[in-house]
């Protein structure tokens, strides 16, 4: 494969960055932060990353809605921020209590919407089956494909049916059904790699959204394939130093490489 030979390595986040917008893999391979660790929102991201490692939990230790609607979630996030600064001092130690506390408030105003998702659940028994497997797993799996020369570590990689399925945790929200379909690809991603790592065909993965409670199944296709591999050549060319085409969206306006984005846009208009 024409792939094999290539020297630049590439990891499934860095496929991650340049599912959501090429530009910023250009910029995060430069030295540009993509998030700041002083951000709320990168606080908040990672609250809710370690908010939502506790639903697998929930779920296998629930029989019926009631129990997960009686669930204290708000115990379960004063833990969380308990224990934060342990998990990730650096990243706290630029945080006063006062941030902290709005950081804390804001990912509050989502628990009613996630306890209720999660309730939902329980009903499901594959989810349910899913959810017992990921608790009583503690394993971040390093995948490393020589074929790709491509590595990632999906949160867990369980092995179900003869086969595997990789799950990745999301922070955002989930879609009203499905996954977001840079999701799909990343989720590809690591199903490609295990498939190398263990020898056999996988066919489905997990997402689990961090901000609605969603447990979300992804089937896994040809076409999904076909352009991570497409994506994994384009990615190395840009981080080779080959600015991708700037791809205006709503995204856009948040982003946090939008200032240094559309000066470059404007400086090339300019020699046009």
């Amino acid at each position: 494969m024409f792939l094999k030979n290539e020297k630049i390595k590439i990891t499934v986040s860095e496929l991650s960055t340049y599912f959501s917008c090429p530009r910023k893999l250009y910029y995060s391979c430069r030295g540009h932060e993509q998030f700041h660790s002083s951000s709320p929102s990168y606080m908040e991201h990672l609250v809710l990353k370690e908010v939502a490692m506790q639903y697998s939990e929930l779920l296998k230790g629930s029989s019926s809605k009631d129990d997960v609607l009686s669930a204290d979630f708000d115990s379960m996030l004063l833990q969380v921020m308990d224990e934060l600064g342990i998990i990730y001092p650096d990243e706290v130690s630029g945080f006063t209590q006062e941030k902290m506390s709005e950081v804390a408030e804001n990912v509050r105003s989502f628990l009613p919407e996630i306890q209720e998702n999660l309730s939902e659940q329980v009903e499901n028994p594959e989810i349910c089956k899913i959810a017992d497997m990921i608790s009583s797993s503690d394993n971040e799996p390093y995948l490393q494909s020589e074929k790709l020369n491509v590595t990632g570590v999906p949160y867990r990689l369980l092995s179900m049916d003869d086969s595997f399925v990789p799950v990745m945790i999301k922070t955002s929200k989930a879609p009203e059904n499905g996954v977001w379909n840079n999701e799909r690809l990343h989720v590809t991603s690591f199903a490609m790699l295990a498939e190398e790592a263990h020898g056999v065909p996988i066919k489905s993965g997990l997402v689990i959204y961090a901000k609605s409670g969603h447990f979300r199944k992804v089937n896994i296709h040809s076409n999904d394939r076909r352009q991570v591999l497409k994506a994994i050549g384009r990615a190395r060319k840009i981080k080779d130093g080959k600015m991708p085409d700037k791809n205006e969206s709503a995204l856009c306006a948040s982003c946090e490489f939008t200032e240094m984005c559309n000066v470059k846009a404007s400086l090339a208009s300019k020699l046009l």
